[in-house]
């Protein structure tokens, strides 16, 4: 066990947060801590950091304890992420191995004294067997490496790495974030809604660094999809305190339902008895029985009571509704391009969108995605091609930077001067999508990316749009609200195309999807699962129909990869040998005081080092193209 949390609780403005916390973490846990927003799941985690206080218990007016194993390394990646800004991508993520570099440093500056001061060579030698054995145990030699794994990983191009973080946008500072902290490997890592900023093939690709992470983390979470593929427990917060399953979520969602029928059993026995204790106490209070009423309601106000399991969970209300229908052909997409100066983001797109459609566009971050929505709200202007829209349509266009919202307007204003409602009608809306009398008088400035969203998807539910344009629509929902969204799009009469990374909200609500690239797009029908099964199949039919040389030449490719493959692993295992020879030649060397040759064996140490790293990155890149080719 590294982390154990005993009766937890924490209060705001004297109102109960969490209650009754109490849970404990093994060295290799994979926990996913889900929750409604607002449910305290951030808090706990500040808790467990040292960045809140707890408070003291209202049973035992004692505070609870938080134990960790001696030294625990936690590493944080929150939603506000800290970087230098002023460093290169590369070097940020390099400033985790800072004290590795300093250890290289030291070692070239002992090798210089030892030509020098001929008086302290026994301490020096000492002091350089140190720092040499330190340097290779924690594979000094290979960080630049893994830096460039996580950062192929992570997608991010070449031209990037050298790119200041300050001149990134939001998502990849974030990406940066989530990448130095992979690098760190503490013994219990948090992440908080790590996939905000991924592409699917990034996402894809953290889920199998997770799995293979041998030890504990704890993920904050919306995305079903990915939890499901990494999480082994479930920690849920709901009414104030904690909840633990086993299993990854979809198990969790099973055994929750067989809880709440439990619960919902043991909540109506409840009921039964207090209304009983009730109507005794009515009956007798102020008669023969008096004494005994009295100590029934001495009872029956002790009592604990439970809440009631089915109303305790609130969801939005949300409905899509169209005010007229659409002509068959909604919009026609012909060779679109865009560019931005002198740097093109696509070309070729084409698409056909008709009355009805519900559309994922899929691509990795980069390629434009969210500019083809924009053209086809005409928020943007295409370099080349044409957008052809069909006639009476309403369009509502959710944005994800919601960029519609007036800032200084409160909740009620944003209504009320968008739509002819009264002040009553705003009200009850309001309530609908969660909002408290006190919370439809705070400005739009002050919400959180979870409150904007729900007041987002109230403006398009007014509007009744019949052509929903909808860009990242999940982002900054909680799993609950998801679900919401996902039901009144299955059951939304108009036509849907939106971009989302989410892939149970893709699975759910899409029946045909658009692929885009730099060069072009290529649609599927069907959902997510339909397209990842799918989207194999054009390359196998396409090896089917090529002609023979095309067919030949893909396997004389498969077949000079595999031989070069066998090639450079015997190479990479020949300069490990040769290493360990020279390794050998310096340990004698020091022994007998040859200094010059100690210098020159160093130097033949670093080369045959930097020779080993760049084998290993060629390995890496034959290795990708020959999993493109045989799958």
């Amino acid at each position: 066990m590294i982390l154990s949390v005993t009766d937890l609780w924490k209060q705001f403005t004297g109102e109960t947060l969490l209650k009754k916390i109490n849970f404990a973490i093994d060295e290799k846990d994979k926990i996913g801590l889900v929750g409604a927003n607002g449910a305290g799941k951030t808090t706990l985690i500040k808790i467990l950091m040292g960045m809140e206080t707890h408070d003291e218990s209202v049973d035992t007016k004692q505070r609870g304890k938080i134990g960790k194993k001696g030294n625990l390394r936690i590493g944080y990646l929150s939603q506000n992420f800290d970087l230098n800004l002023e460093n290169t991508v590369f070097d940020e993520l390099m400033s985790v191995y800072s004290h590795l570099k300093k250890d290289y440093n030291d070692i070239q500056k002992l090798n210089k004294r030892l030509a020098t001061d001929i008086n302290n060579f026994d301490i020096i030698m000492e002091e350089l067997a140190k720092l040499n054995t330190r340097y290779e145990q924690e594979n000094g030699y290979g960080i630049e490496y893994k830096v460039k794994q996580i950062l192929n990983g992570l997608n991010f191009p070449e031209n990037l790495w050298q790119q200041k973080v300050d001149d990134l946008s939001g998502g990849q500072q974030s990406r940066v974030a989530l990448g130095k902290i992979l690098l760190e490997e503490p013994e219990l890592l948090i992440l908080d809604e790590p996939t905000n900023h991924l592409d699917l093939n990034a996402i894809e690709w953290l889920e199998k660094y997770l799995n293979s992470y041998n030890r504990a983390f704890i993920l904050i979470s919306h995305d079903r999809y990915f939890l499901d593929n990494v999480i082994n427990r479930v920690f849920e917060i709901e009414a104030k305190t904690i909840n633990i399953y086993k299993g990854n979520f979809t198990e969790y969602t099973i055994q929750k339902e067989a809880y709440l029928t439990g619960a919902v059993k043991r909540f109506e026995k409840e009921q039964d008895k207090i209304k009983k204790m009730e109507e005794y106490i009515t009956k007798y209070m102020g008669g023969i029985k008096t004494k005994q009423a009295l100590g029934r309601r001495k009872l029956l106000n002790r009592m604990e009571k439970m809440g009631d399991p089915i109303v305790s969970m609130r969801k939005i209300k949300l409905k899509f509704e169209v005010e007229r229908v659409t002509t068959d052909k909604v919009v026609k997409i012909i060779d679109l391009a865009k560019s931005f100066g002198e740097k093109e983001i696509f070309k070729n797109i084409n698409l056909d969108i008709y009355r009805g459609d519900k559309i994922g566009i899929m691509g990795p971050n980069g390629v434009g995605k969210s500019t083809i929505l924009r053209i086809i709200n005409k928020l943007e202007t295409q370099t080349y091609g044409k957008v052809e829209l069909g006639e009476k349509l309403d369009i509502g266009y959710y944005d994800q930077n919601h960029t519609g919202l007036e800032g200084k307007q409160n909740i009620l204003e944003e209504l009320m001067y968008n739509y002819p409602i009264s002040e009553e009608e705003a009200r009850t809306f309001a309530g609908g999508f969660l909002f408290t009398e006190d919370e439809i008088f705070k400005s739009i400035d002050d919400l959180s990316g979870g409150e904007k969203s729900r007041i987002a998807l109230m403006k398009l539910i007014m509007a009744r749009p019949n052509f929903l344009i909808m860009d990242e629509p999940t982002n900054h929902l909680d799993i609950y609200a998801r679900e919401v969204l996902e039901e009144s799009l299955e059951d939304y009469d108009g036509t849907l195309i939106v971009v989302s990374h989410d892939r149970h909200f893709l699975e759910s609500v899409v029946n045909k999807v658009y692929e885009i690239t730099p060069t072009g797009s290529s649609v599927f029908g069907g959902n997510y699962e339909e397209y990842m099964r799918k989207s194999l199949e054009p390359k196998k039919e396409k090896e089917v129909n090529t002609d023979y040389e095309d067919q030949k030449r893909i396997k004389n490719r498969i077949s000079s990869l595999e031989k070069k493959f066998l090639i450079i692993e015997k190479i990479i295992e020949k300069l490990e040998e040769e290493k360990t020879v020279i390794e050998e030649s310096h340990h004698k060397a020091g022994l007998k005081n040859d200094i010059d040759n100690l210098m020159d064996i160093q130097k033949e140490l670093d080369n045959i080092n930097k020779k080993i790293t760049e084998k290993m990155d060629e390995w890496e890149d034959m290795s990708e193209e020959l999993e493109k080719l045989t799958n």
